[in-house]
Parts: structure tokens; C-alpha cells; sequence
């Protein structure tokens, strides 16, 4: 598993290729890369300020280009200024790119589950994951934040069961989408669940009391995984009969049509 991510750590690596590239390439070739890797991670990930971090320091580049070109030839202060102004921009620009290295992992595994939808910022998105459930959750919310307990919480028998209730709840989205926002208030309780055993585990308080709680919370996230997986099974076992049902009528239609002899 990847430091962000449930991902492998490959994976990650092959995501940030072009995070590497814009910090080895030093001198700009007329500009830095780096507003160009902040504007593709952005559209990727859908989040909005990185947008317009992007475009601001594509702007800053062409300006620090620009007054490049004004004051070439000639050892000046203004050329002298545009040189420091290149080597800060270059600063700032690599360094917000590594400092969104775990919020954009975490977005584009979050896209290969479900289509992402444009957010604010990075830290809204982290708020919402952490909110107890006030309100119901919208279907990528609730995956979102499934995925954020899976990653702060240590317990391979929990991150097997979110996996499982991932998986389930795609599943019935993809079947019906009503019923898949019955799921969402239905099952609401499995992310306060999350995050009451991430409270505990991070008390890190081992007496009787503490470890009789986390088993308890342990054993509702299984329970959970149990009832989804027949919750699904169910929608798709009555999705199966009316099928079934469709195509005994078809066949006997094609008998009584005399298309078809048996």
C-alpha cells in the first residue's frame, strides 16, 4: 500500500512522473513546468483553487519571460531582479506541487471508483470527510469518506470490510439509483462508526475499556458488510425474477406465434 493511497506505492510514483520532471528541470525553457503540471492535476482531481494557482503563476512565468527578454544583453538590476524571480517562482511552484502530492493521490484513486465533481479546495474536501454525518451524504461524499477512514485507521480487517461496502455500494448504485440513495441514510452510521474507532485508536490508550470498544465497533463494521452484501443480493436476486418472468413470456409468445418448436 502507497503513503497516500490503498494504492501501490508504483503506482503513486507513476501518477507524480511529471511532479519529478518540473522539479529537475531547473532552468525554464522559455518558462517553468510547473504551471502546467498544476493545471493538468487540477483538472484531474477538480479541484478549483489549484485552477487558479495554476493560471496565476502561468501569468507570473510569462512576466518573469517577458522582462527576461526586456533586459537580456546587459548585466542589470532588472535582470538581476528577473533571474531572483524565476529561482523564487521556481520555489513556490515545486513546492505547492509536493505539498498536494497527498490530496491529489487520494482524488484520482477516488476517480477510479466513481466520477469526480469540481470542489472548492483541498481543505473543504478533508473537512467534509471528517463532519459526522449532519446531513445525508451525497453518493461521492460517502465513498470519499470511506476512503479516508480506510487510510487513517489501522486495522486490515476494517480496510477488507470498507473495501467490501465500496464495491457493494457501487454495485447498487449502478443497478438502481434510488435504492442506492436509500442505502445512504439506511447505512449513514458506518462512517460515525469509522470515525469513532479512529478516535479511540489514536487515544492510544490500551486498558480494557478502550480495547472492548474498538472490538465492539470492529464487529459492527463487519456486521455492516454482512447486511449490505445481502442487501445487494437481494435487489439483484428480484432484478433476476423479472427478468426471468420477461423471458417466459417472450418464449411462450414465439410458441404461440409458432416461431418456435420444441
Amino acid at each position: 500500500m502507497g503513503f497516500a493511497t490503498k494504492k501501490p506505492k508504483r503506482w503513486e510514483l507513476q501518477k507524480l512522473t511529471w511532479t519529478f520532471i518540473s522539479i529537475a528541470m531547473f532552468i525554464p525553457f522559455p518558462v517553468h513546468l510547473f504551471p502546467f503540471v498544476m493545471l493538468s492535476q487540477a483538472k484531474k482531481s477538480k479541484i478549483r483553487s489549484w485552477y487558479i494557482t495554476g493560471v496565476a503563476l502561468l501569468f507570473a512565468e510569462l512576466g518573469l519571460f517577458a522582462s527576461f527578454v526586456y533586459f537580456f544583453g546587459a548585466i542589470s538590476q532588472g535582470m538581476l531582479l528577473t533571474i531572483g524571480g524565476f529561482i523564487t517562482s521556481y520555489i513556490v511552484g515545486n513546492g505547492l506541487l509536493l505539498n498536494r502530492v497527498k490530496p491529489y493521490l487520494q482524488r484520482l484513486e477516488l476517480s477510479e471508483i466513481r466520477t469526480l465533481s469540481w470542489i472548492p479546495n483541498a481543505s473543504s474536501r478533508n473537512r467534509l470527510q471528517q463532519l459526522p454525518q449532519a446531513t445525508l451524504d451525497t453518493p461521492q461524499l460517502f465513498v470519499e469518506r470511506l476512503l479516508h477512514w480506510r487510510k487513517e485507521i489501522d486495522n486490515r480487517n476494517i480496510h477488507r470490510n470498507i473495501d467490501k461496502i465500496i464495491h457493494l455500494f457501487q454495485l447498487l448504485e449502478k443497478n438502481d439509483n434510488m435504492e442506492a440513495e436509500k442505502f445512504l441514510v439506511r447505512h449513514a452510521t458506518v462512517v460515525n462508526v469509522l470515525m469513532k474507532y479512529d478516535e479511540i485508536e489514536n487515544s492510544r490508550l490500551e486498558n480494557n475499556v478502550t480495547l472492548a470498544s474498538k472490538q465492539k465497533l470492529e464487529e459492527v463494521i463487519s456486521k455492516a458488510a454482512i447486511a449490505i452484501e445481502q442487501e445487494v443480493t437481494n435487489q439483484f436476486k428480484a432484478g433476476i425474477l423479472d427478468v426471468s418472468a420477461e423471458t417466459d413470456v417472450y418464449i411462450q409468445t414465439l410458441k404461440n406465434r409458432n416461431l418456435l418448436n420444441e
